[in-house]
């Protein structure tokens, strides 16, 4: 029987290739918790504007990332040769956004028969050749009503208002396991309503002041602090970046302000992950509550198909569990 696996990127789909999985394994790469995810008219499109995105001129070029792409969606495109169709995805934020586009695609493609979901509650990357099949134990028939629900989630997610995406956090979600709190998760990365930094921004504030003030353990410990930790190294780099390399910075001690590149250059690299952090007066008022960062510096980032600026601000009440939209 032709069978397609597709999973959450190149380790997991190592493992299984190496665990001998009889198939075509697919490695799905995006990280589409960064970034924009417009609801564009093809998918072709938004190939595009993901590239765009992702590529960053040094380890990955626009050309090949969209070239991946494309060969990527192909397979999809060819989904009746297959008679089978394995989404292997883990309970973090960067695996279930993945999980929802591809459901979505083959909710547009017309295909349900034969596809079904391994939902891991732990990290497949870390497993080992010889374990990680057991999780074939857990495997879920995908109905049709959880693959229009999971479409229908999808383009919430890629609309410029985050109000149905919400919603679509708040219910029951059938079938999945780890989704709804997913989808938690990816709207606390907005501002928060009293002192406009994401979860992750605060994590950060809050463990430099606690004394984990180079980058290299930091980084481990702000993964330490999450349920589901889905960002990688770049991700995290790029967020405490910014927290430096603005307008009135919150933290001080990097020597450069973060690129892809710098880690491929053994100097750069060292300096970068061994530095010594230092939260700024601006910092501390902010991770006391006491400052409101967007009043001070620029929000430019993207939730989905929402752009998140100043002049747009939606903000999230960790109390009440709310989104709060812009005024207006």
């Amino acid at each position: 029987m032709s069978q397609l696996i597709i999973t959450n990127g190149d380790s997991a789909a190592d493992l299984l290739r190496e665990a001998g999985i009889d198939g075509t394994v697919l490695p799905w790469r995006d990280v589409l918790h960064e970034g924009p995810v417009p609801d564009t008219p093809t998918e072709a499109e938004l190939r595009e504007i993901r590239a765009h995105h992702l590529a960053d001129g040094v380890v990955h070029s626009r050309a090949s990332v969209l070239s991946d792409m494309a060969a990527r969606d192909a397979h999809l495109d060819a989904h009746q040769d297959y008679e089978r169709i394995e989404l292997w995805f883990e309970h973090d934020l960067y695996d279930q956004l993945q999980l929802l586009q591809i459901l979505s695609m083959l909710d547009a493609r017309e295909r349900v028969d034969g596809v079904v979901l391994v939902q891991a509650p732990t990290y497949l990357g870390t497993q080992q050749a010889n374990s990680i099949l057991r999780f074939k134990e857990l495997e879920l028939p995908v109905s049709e009503t959880m693959m229009s629900r999971a479409a229908g989630i999808w383009t919430a997610y890629r609309q410029t208002t985050l109000k149905d995406f919400e919603e679509a956090a708040k219910g029951p979600i059938e079938g999945y396991l780890f989704l709804r709190q997913a989808l938690k998760r990816a709207l606390e990365e907005l501002p928060r309503h009293d002192n406009g930094v994401s979860r992750t921004e605060r994590q950060i504030l809050y463990s430099i002041n606690r004394g984990v003030a180079k980058p290299g353990p930091l980084f481990a410990r702000v993964l330490n602090m999450e349920d589901a930790a889905f960002l990688g190294d770049w991700s995290f780099f790029s967020i405490l970046s910014g927290l430096a390399q603005c307008d009135e910075p919150l933290l001080t001690g990097l020597p450069e302000r973060f690129v892809p590149g710098l880690l491929q250059d053994d100097t750069r690299r060292k300096a970068f992950i061994t530095s010594d952090l230092y939260l700024t007066e601006l910092g501390q008022a902010v991770l006391a509550g006491e400052a409101d960062h967007a009043e001070h510096n620029r929000i430019d980032r993207w939730l989905g198909g929402t752009h998140v600026t100043n002049d747009h601000l939606w903000r999230w009440d960790d109390g009440a569990e709310a989104l709060i939209a812009p005024p207006g």
